[in-house]
């Protein structure tokens, strides 16, 4: 089953995260402790990096397809 992650900012303004090895990276965090980095580094779809500044997310949301 996959999951897709949508995170919300403060300001209302969201970005979905759906590449499995961000989504498991976000969900792993979600599990721990990241007080001490509030950037996370993702991979995307075409081949880069996202950087997700964590002191921004005001809410994620988790669904399954």
């Amino acid at each position: 089953m996959k999951q897709i992650i949508t995170i919300h900012y403060i300001g209302g303004s969201t970005m979905e995260v759906n590449k499995t090895e961000a989504v498991n990276e976000l969900l792993g965090l979600i599990d721990g402790t990241f007080e001490d980095n509030q950037f996370v580094k993702l991979p995307n779809r075409s081949g880069g990096e996202v950087y997700v500044n964590l002191s921004l997310v005001t809410s994620l949301e988790v669904r399954s397809i």
